[in-house]
């Protein structure tokens, strides 16, 4: 008994490291093809560097520039590989954290996970812009909650086209910081090319003690997140009531 409560996971990276690997947007038969695919190019590449050593005449001599040149490629390129491979063991949930503070979220700490462009959508067709974000953020961590709130890779471009920033203004977490009233390890923006849908139900997956921000009812992922869909507190709307913003089921 000792030892299995000794082995349990404390936190989100010591859970993700026990799950098989998946990247957003990819099913598991997708995921094997091209897992085949990358051993076959890397044994095809260990061929030919294995050739190139062997094409050097007589027994190696350290002292020839070709031979330390091609040693050094040969070196690099697995070094490489072997990085490659190490990285894409992490899960995206974790992999993709530009401030790295996904790894060290607590499973036993109640956690709001907030849909960040969808509740800006929210504000600015009520004409409150960042507001509404800004303050179910900042009441629900006055509560005990941690928060995480995910972004689309396209908030930048959206603060620009909304007159929020200027065009010319590098892109920064200060940005979203100052505008949203959020703190940096708060802050998640997924990588191009995805939306932020996954990490957040991923999240939910994961995460006991955890409920979602956002109007969005994810209707695409009701078979894939059954299980999480199940319970019909997953999911917080925002609303204003008498000019006042509240969540659906929660009192903030």
């Amino acid at each position: 008994m000792r030892k299995n409560l000794a082995s349990k996971p404390i936190t989100l990276g010591e859970k993700l490291s026990k799950e098989p690997v998946l990247k957003p947007g990819l099913n598991p038969g997708a995921w094997v093809q091209r897992s085949l695919i990358k051993i076959f190019i890397t044994s095809l590449l260990a061929c030919i560097s294995a050739l190139s050593l062997l094409w050097l005449p007589g027994s190696p001599d350290w002292d020839r520039p070709e031979f330390v040149i091609l040693l050094s490629a040969v070196f690099i390129f697995w070094w490489l590989v072997t990085a490659t491979v190490l990285r894409n063991k992490k899960h995206f949930l974790l992999k993709d954290d530009r401030q790295g503070f996904m790894d060290g979220l607590r499973l036993d700490e109640k956690t709001a996970i907030l849909d960040g462009s969808n509740i800006y959508h929210f504000g600015r067709k009520n004409g409150l812009d960042a507001q509404p974000l800004g303050e179910v953020a900042h009441r629900l961590r006055s509560q005990g909650y941690r928060i995480v709130c995910f972004f689309d890779a396209n908030i930048f471009f959206t603060l620009v086209e909304h007159g929020a920033i200027r065009g010319e203004e590098r892109h920064s977490l200060e940005i979203i910081e100052d505008i949203f009233g959020l703190e940096e390890d708060e802050i998640y923006v997924v990588r191009s090319g995805v939306q932020a849908d996954k990490y957040i139900l991923e999240c939910l997956q994961y995460l006991p003690v955890s409920f979602a921000v956002t109007n969005d009812k994810f209707r695409d992922y009701a078979i894939q997140y059954q299980a999480v869909m199940e319970d019909s507190l997953w999911r917080k709307g925002v609303e204003l009531s008498g000019g006042k913003v509240k969540l659906q089921k929660h009192q903030l």
